[in-house]
């Protein structure tokens, strides 16, 4: 396969083709449209979630992913247009698939202090802020995996402690007084 090139209009070659990036004002609008309904998914569940209740649905999902994912890159403007019109009823088809009272949001996780009233939920997607907020309250602190581990780290015996007896569990923080 001869390398890519890179021509004036910004389009390669892969094998011989021309294929040229859609307008980066479609891609916009493709994002902006797909986003909504991505959201309204990714706030409340994970792809697993969807896989444990709907196999077939998250197989197509994650197809349609792949199909608009490299529309976004390589496709023409209708390309673009029509995945993302796809997109927006794949996101829709699983939140409606898991939209259900006896199937809780799995996106975050919520902890409580009883001593003290905190919460602290821990989200992966920044999408699931605004639900968190909706339901929880303004009254929630909260934090990344990421940052989680950053306060566990800066913690040197609740992490000292959990590498020896790792099912121990953290029932209170007091602070070192002199």
């Amino acid at each position: 396969m001869p390398p890519a090139i890179v021509g004036e209009s910004g389009g390669r070659a892969i094998g011989g083709a021309a294929v040229s990036a859609p307008d980066h004002r479609v891609v916009a609008a493709a994002l902006a449209e797909v986003a909504p309904a991505e959201t309204a998914f990714r706030s409340r569940w994970r792809l697993g979630t969807l896989r444990r209740v709907d196999a077939d649905l998250y197989d197509r999902v994650c197809e349609q992913i792949d199909l608009y994912n490299t529309a976004l890159i390589t496709g023409t403007a209708v390309e673009v247009q029509d995945q993302a019109a796809a997109m927006v009823r794949g996101w829709r088809a699983a939140v409606a698939a898991l939209e259900s009272p006896l199937l809780p949001d799995d996106a975050y996780l919520v902890g409580v202090d009883y001593n003290t009233g905190t919460r602290v939920v821990v989200v992966e997607q920044a999408g699931s802020v605004g639900r968190v907020q909706a339901l929880k309250g303004e009254r929630v602190v909260i934090v990344t995996p990421d940052e989680v581990a950053r306060m566990v780290a800066g913690m040197a015996i609740v992490a000292e402690a959990k590498q020896f007896f790792p099912d121990a569990e953290l029932l209170s923080v007091e602070a070192a007084t002199q």
